[in-house]
């Protein structure tokens, strides 16, 4: 496979979450992807393109430099291309779906206004939630070859964005488009695995979530989640490991039910 030459990685880096110093914390290849991690061994071929990530030193942040010269169309034709469902399983089917349920089950207010699924792929999750009494939604892909470019016109009382944000290289331009869809009291409700020290001390090669190959490129820390949204005007908080939020001022009536943590 020829890809696009990609930058050569130095010791350390500014961190794109917070311009710390930052260290390398390791590397993969670039084939690395959750079909090897369904199957329990390598299933794909090895790419022989290292792909080095660097460990924030002030907010955790863990980032790669490796695809900093992509453009999207570089992203379309090595990622998201045919093949991605193959490295990523649960793509077509089983997230869409489960997504739906949970918000259908546990946030069912959302559908009292106009919702946004920031990428959305092949906006299964659209049709899912409209199956189940969300009328109101739209979706958008910046990747996607047919996305529906005119909801860039509109805002949105809530923007999901299930397992998108480690996959942009940029966290500050990722959220740079998302605000821009929010009404004014609107909010971002999403899902990204936090990197953890268990983790990092493990080896970020060993975690099955490190795998560029689908894309995951970009790891948050709670104090990056603060980070970022603190530099666009938000407030960050975690029902989990998994599920967080993003909002401005009054706390989304959706978080109040259950348990959660604020960051700052």
């Amino acid at each position: 496979m020829s890809l696009k030459p990609m930058c050569v990685a130095p010791e350390d880096s500014a961190c794109k979450c917070c311009g710390s110093t930052s260290r390398l914390c390791g590397v993969v290849d670039f084939s690395r992807c959750g079909a090897d991690h369904a199957a329990g061994k390598k299933v794909e071929p090895y790419s022989g393109v290292p792909i080095y990530y660097y460990r924030c030193e002030q907010c955790g942040f863990v980032f790669t430099r490796a695809f900093d010269n992509w453009e999207p169309e570089d992203f379309a034709r090595h990622i998201y291309n045919k093949d991605y469902e193959r490295h990523d399983p649960d793509y077509k089917g089983k997230r869409p779906s489960s997504n739906a349920e949970m918000i259908a089950n546990s946030f069912p207010e959302m559908a009292q206004g106009r919702m946004l699924d920031f990428g959305s792929g092949l906006g299964l999750l659209e049709c899912e939630l409209r199956a189940r009494g969300f009328l109101e939604v739209e979706s958008y892909d910046p990747y996607a070859t047919h996305t529906n470019t005119s909801v860039l016109s509109e805002k949105y009382k809530t923007v999901v964005a299930f397992e998108v944000f480690e996959h942009h290289p940029e966290p500050h331009a990722l959220m740079d488009m998302m605000v821009r869809f929010l009404e004014e009291d609107g909010a971002i409700f999403f899902s990204t695995l936090l990197v953890t020290e268990r983790v990092l001390e493990a080896g970020i090669d060993k975690w099955w979530y490190c795998a560029p190959r689908n894309g995951h490129i970009s790891f948050f820390t709670s104090g990056a989640l603060a980070t970022i949204a603190h530099r666009h005007g938000l407030k960050a908080g975690s029902f989990n490991e998994g599920v967080h939020f993003f909002y401005r001022d009054a706390l989304p009536g959706w978080a109040t039910r259950y348990s959660h943590e604020l960051w700052s």
